[in-house]
């Protein structure tokens, strides 16, 4: 699926964003993932706050350390290490920082050291010996740097690794973006534009794929690669991918990438189907060996950091496909986090890592403090009102060379001319919203629609809610009555998208908005879908289980491989069939391997805890309790199937997932019983139902909504026709970060989540 689109979507983000700087200086909005090995992405996804231990500590100094501070902010020198200006962002991050820091009142020294890593240990060395206090690095070699880097820690100086690991335990902290999703996201663009799942093999062959890795002493390469095959690897174990050529392009150089793409090409007779260029600047290079041969616009390849040049080349139908990583986050993420640290200030932003879980390498120690970033794909579908439009990249910029009347028109003219015959104001006061709800057994719909209908009630519409009690028969008579009620719009949580399509049919024809609220309704009548990122969900749950059995160290030889159950929702949910697409991505390469036997698969009607103990004691009974992990889709059927693991003694012991955070969920969770819930804050969720709902009766334009292919949003290709959607990101909740995510973000309260926990094991209140 493709990644959300802008406006609703980006306010969201940025409102998470900003609250987590309030809070501590500078935060992700999280998921923000990063993994470098399967086993480590569940941690990482979350960029989770620091240990809870600490934060007390912290807490207590922060006076001493206020009393004590350091010279005033005019006299300290902060750093700037680039390893290059020729990567088109590294000079306006340097732009951006020096800007930053020099508002703060800090001196700034900056170095760029143009792809020459005894340059860079020089130049390090050299701002050092000019009494920097901090430094802010982006490395050439994660490796070579460490030379320098762990001198200048060893002299007090607080460093930096931005965006770039610095393979060093010595550093005060490492941030960058989500990079697995970014090799993810490239893939999938990649995938989605040849059309991998309906690819004809017996006809046209497999699909003839190059991987274009970028610089191999960049940690960042090996985790888009990692993303990357995350995607692709299932492909080729099942004969659909044939990888004709994998290489690495030294320095990110795109020179270096149009030399390799013309061997391969050459090699290869041009019988090449599609390429996964790891960045803009390496796609590009490949991009004109590609033209050179008539394939650009008609060989899929991807790039990333939605530079101006690659935002180009996507509108004119050459690059597929980029990653926007937006600096205008991570710059002041950096500053203030270096303003934090040299103020000895608490920062509760960051969580702590393995240096081997960074690396996926064994053999490094230590740990790190790190957080990560977001990302998102930029397509033509979405490359003006995500990048454009935004301001990342100028218009000039994106559309140069390309003739007028083909161009969009400038950000604000298009809101311009519809002015003079704008339709007069809609007045909605005193309209009826009707909600329908699937059920209110399931904990989070009780507390969604007391959210929906303050907030409906605070813009002055009146509110008709049913609940349907799991009778999808009832819920259309339900909304069939609040149809006749004279409802204008409907928010439908639905038991069944496919039974409920009889009553929102009819309501849509008599001119009601109906939103599919978290549940697709598989209609293209509906007026929108808004849900969250339920593939990535599914990817979590299972990324969170296969961390706990430390899947790839998992010895077959000695164990067996691993004998996994796999707990489906409700078959009639749309949600439980993404929420499965997602979960397979991590675990079906396992099982293509060896690693993973499945001993069960179930679906869980109604997602019924109830239903998921009688299913989870007879799966139990029939393997001998042989039982290794369990992939479960929401903390209802987790906790039912934790019964029955109760009473056999393999609660705690055999990992299982959940999801939505629930109070229930979040204080298993904290006994040590469910390994990893989901978040999915329904507090963004609801206002942007509200919102969406309240633009549709008003007749407002709606620019966060992108549209997708029935077949698409269902993985169904007999569905028909296009559904306006928008898809917010989810977060993983594990024991490690329980307490920030969810306790001190509010979304569950303190004693609900630690109830029956001793006193003296609870952390302090929030």
């Amino acid at each position: 699926m493709r990644p959300t689109m802008r406006s609703l979507w980006m306010s969201v983000v940025l409102m998470m964003l900003v609250a987590a700087m309030v809070a501590c200086g500078a935060q992700a909005p999280a998921p923000a993932e990063q993994a470098p090995a399967k086993e480590a992405a569940p941690a990482q996804e979350q960029a989770a706050p620091a240990q809870e231990e600490a934060a007390p500590a912290q807490e207590e100094a922060a006076p001493a350390q206020e009393e004590a501070a350091a010279p005033a902010a005019g006299a300290m020198k902060v750093g700037l290490s680039f390893s290059d200006f020729a990567t088109e962002r590294w000079k306006n991050e340097e732009v951006l920082m020096r800007k930053l820091l020099e508002e703060k009142g800090y001196e700034v020294l900056s170095q760029e050291a143009n792809h020459d890593v005894k340059l860079q240990n020089d130049q390090i060395d050299n701002m050092v010996a000019q009494g920097v206090s901090a430094l802010i690095v982006i490395a050439e070699d994660g490796d070579a740097v460490v030379t320098a880097v762990d001198k200048a820690a060893d002299a007090g100086v607080k460093v930096i690794a931005y965006d770039r690991l610095i393979k060093s335990p010595k550093i005060a902290a490492y941030i960058s973006f989500n990079n697995v999703e970014v090799g993810r996201q490239q893939a999938l663009g990649v995938m989605k534009a040849i059309d991998i799942d309906n690819w004809d093999v017996a006809a046209n062959g497999p699909v003839r794929l190059v991987k274009l890795g970028g610089s191999p002493t960049d940690n960042n390469a090996i985790l888009f690669r990692q993303g990357q095959d995350e995607i692709v690897q299932p492909y080729v174990d099942e004969g659909k991918i044939e990888v004709v050529a994998d290489q690495w392009v030294d320095n990110w150089d795109p020179a270096n990438a149009l030399k390799l793409m013309e061997n391969i090409l050459t090699a290869a007779g041009n019988d090449v189907d599609a390429v996964v260029a790891s960045n803009d600047g390496t796609a590009l290079g490949a991009l004109q060996a590609m033209k050179a041969q008539g394939l650009a616009g008609k060989v899929p390849i991807s790039g990333q950091d939605a530079t101006a040049d690659g935002c180009n080349s996507i509108v004119k139908g050459e690059l597929t496909v980029s990653i926007l990583k937006d600096i205008r986050n991570l710059s002041p993420l950096a500053i203030d986090l270096t303003d934090s640290l040299l103020k000895g200030q608490p920062i509760e932003g960051l969580q702590e890592y393995t240096m081997a879980e960074l690396t996926n390498d064994d053999t490094k120690t230590g740990n790190v403090q790190a957080l990560f970033l977001p990302v998102e794909q930029v397509n033509a579908d979405n490359v003006y009102d995500l990048v454009v439009k935004s301001g990342f990249q100028s218009y000039e910029d994106v559309y140069r060379d390309i003739p007028d009347d083909q161009r969009p028109p400038m950000p604000g003219e298009e809101a311009a001319a519809p002015a003079e015959a704008a339709a007069p104001a809609v007045d909605t006061t005193g309209m009826k919203v009707g909600l329908s709800f699937s059920d209110f057994a399931t904990e989070r719909w009780k507390n969604e629609e007391v959210l929906m209908r303050k907030l409906l009630e605070e813009k002055g519409y009146e509110v008709l809610s049913q609940e349907a009690n799991h009778d999808v028969k009832l819920q259309n008579d339900q909304i069939d009555n609040m149809v006749a009620q004279g409802v204008s719009a409907l928010i439908v949580i639905a038991e069944d998208g496919d039974a409920v399509v009889t009553a929102v049919d009819k309501a849509a024809d008599a001119g009601v908005k109906v939103i599919a609220y978290d549940r697709l309704i598989k209609s293209p009548k509906i007026a929108a879908y808004i849900s969250f990122n339920n593939v990535e969900v599914g990817r979590q749950q299972a990324l969170g289980v296969m961390k706990a059995i430390d899947i790839d160290n998992w010895d077959v030889a000695a164990n067996g491989p691993v004998r996994l159950v796999k707990l489906g929702g409700s078959p009639t949910d749309n949600n439980a069939i993404l929420f499965r697409q997602g979960q397979d991505e991590i675990v079906q390469p396992y099982v293509d391997e060896g690693k993973i036997e499945v001993v069960a698969d179930q679906w869980v009607d109604n997602w019924d805890p109830a239903n998921a103990l009688k299913l989870m004691e007879n799966i139990l009974t029939a393997a001998g309790n042989d039982v290794d992990a369990v992939v479960a889709s929401n903390d209802g059927t987790a906790l039912g199937a934790l019964q029955a693991m109760k009473a056999q003694g393999l609660a705690g012991k055999v990992p299982i997932s959940g999801q939505d955070a629930t109070a229930d969920g979040c204080n298993s969770i904290v006994k040590g019983e469910l390994t990893v819930s989901i978040l999915k804050d329904i507090r963004n969720l609801s206002p942007l139902a509200i919102d969406l709902t309240d633009s549709l009766l008003k007749g407002q334009p709606i620019e966060g909504l992108q549209e997708y292919t029935m077949a698409e949003l269902t993985n169904d290709d007999t569905k028909t026709g296009n559904v306006q959607a928008l898809f917010l990101p989810v977060e993983q909740v594990n024991a490690d970060n329980v307490y920030d995510l969810v306790v001190k973000s509010g979304f569950q309260s303190y004693d609900d989540v630690y109830r029956d926990i001793p006193e003296d094991q609870r952390p302090p209140k929030p």
